[in-house]
């Protein structure tokens, strides 16, 4: 009987060890499989940090290349080529390209398929300039009128809007209650220099927006074209300028053993069109 009870117990200790191993090489394919699942993200988010940063840092060329009317070739060569210097390394071929310099319209990409109605600036404190010079030979009309306006947290607190009138350019500024506090007329096919913070004009910008935090939108940005500055300081003291002159088209792309990683165009508005 003791030997039979030595055995059965023999047995059971087999089994528990065999049921422990079960779960200890459970448990270490489990930690190899999500590992493996780690390292694979990693590689992805890590790849996807490359072509942002490419993106973000041709951008920055493109606004150190931007003379006024112009792209400085030279400096745009001289970057492409210490680019693809770089990405050699890794295996990668990069190209480079762009097409001419642009009007652009007030959408956020400054192009006129782009997002018509979007935010300029936001947590703004006081705005130091703000002009806009307006293309009236592709301004929509009084239905899909251009407008700009400053809005904060009870409302908007000023707008202004452009449209063709068919024999005329208007243009109406209005306060939080929506009653027209300006208005002018001009001639179609001319370009109006608006300087909204001039203190010398109708406009009531800054008289409308002093010591309120607020956001600059633009409505309707496909419905004209034209150029834009604006700067002064955000709620946090920081100063902040947005320049809006021209945009360019540009073309990059990555590729590796014939692969193409990355094949985007992009437009960029210049010199300096985003915070």
């Amino acid at each position: 009987m003791k030997k039979w009870n030595d055995s059965a117990q023999m047995i059971l200790i087999a089994a528990f060890a065999i049921g422990i191993g079960i779960v200890v090489l459970t448990v270490m394919l489990n930690n190899i499989i999500y590992a493996g699942n780690i390292a694979s993200e990693a590689n992805i988010e890590t790849n996807v940090f490359d072509f942002t940063n490419t993106i973000k840092v041709t951008i920055l060329a493109y606004e150190k290349a931007y003379t006024g009317n112009s792209i400085d070739s030279a400096y745009m060569s001289n970057y492409t080529r210490k680019m693809s210097e770089s990405h050699a390394i890794s295996g990668f071929i990069f190209t480079l390209s762009n097409d001419a310099l642009k009007e652009p319209y007030f959408t956020e990409n400054g192009l006129a398929s782009g997002n018509s109605n979007w935010t300029v600036a936001e947590r703004v404190n006081k705005t130091d300039i703000f002009e806009i010079m307006v293309n009236t030979s592709v301004l929509g009309n009084e239905t899909n009128h251009f407008m700009v306006e400053a809005v904060d947290q009870s409302g908007k607190l000023w707008s202004l809007t452009a449209y063709n009138s068919g024999s005329a350019c208007l243009v109406n500024v209005t306060d939080s209650n929506d009653t027209i506090i300006y208005s002018s007329s001009y001639g179609i096919g001319s370009t109006l220099h608006l300087n909204l913070t001039n203190t010398t004009s109708s406009f009531h910008f800054n008289s409308l927006t002093a010591g309120k935090q607020y956001k600059v939108n633009i409505v309707n940005g496909n419905q004209t074209a034209g150029t834009l500055t604006l700067s002064g300081d955000l709620i946090n003291g920081k100063p902040f300028e947005i320049k809006r002159y021209h945009v360019i088209n540009t073309t990059m792309s990555l590729n590796k053993n014939g692969h193409l990683e990355m094949n985007v165009t992009i437009p960029v508005t210049l010199p300096r069109g985003q915070l």
